[in-house]
């Protein structure tokens, strides 16, 4: 995980290039998983009058709900994925409590204002 958080502050415009591949990909990945548990759901809770195409209308629009949890699930499988990211990338830091720079966990002195660390903060 070190490599990788050197690779992304040092990396530039390929970096950057390799993040965003990987976020559309990861929003595909969601998508897919999110027809599928929409497609489960429907099933389960098939609507018999109307024929099973869970919907409602505004306006003259038809809007289905297959669609709405669609993008909501998929929207949260997202949010999951880069916040399970963000915390395995803090995961090995800490922040100093004299001048709040992240230093490595393992450090017992700051190497920005070389405060020392205590065994925990």
């Amino acid at each position: 995980m070190q490599k990788l958080r050197e690779l992304m502050a040092h990396g530039g415009i390929a970096v950057l290039a390799v993040v965003f591949a990987l976020a559309f990909a990861l929003v595909e990945v969601a998508d897919a998983i999110a027809e599928v548990a929409v497609a489960v759901l429907q099933q389960l809770a098939v609507d018999e009058e109307r024929g099973g195409d869970l919907s409602f209308t505004i306006a003259d629009t038809t809007i289905f709900y297959s669609a709405v949890l669609r993008g909501v699930f998929a929207v949260l499988v997202v949010v999951a994925a880069l916040y399970g990211t963000w915390r395995l990338a803090r995961r090995g830091v800490r922040t100093c409590p004299e001048c709040r720079s992240e230093v490595p966990s393992e450090a017992s002195v700051c190497r920005y204002c070389t405060t020392e660390l205590s065994g925990t903060s």
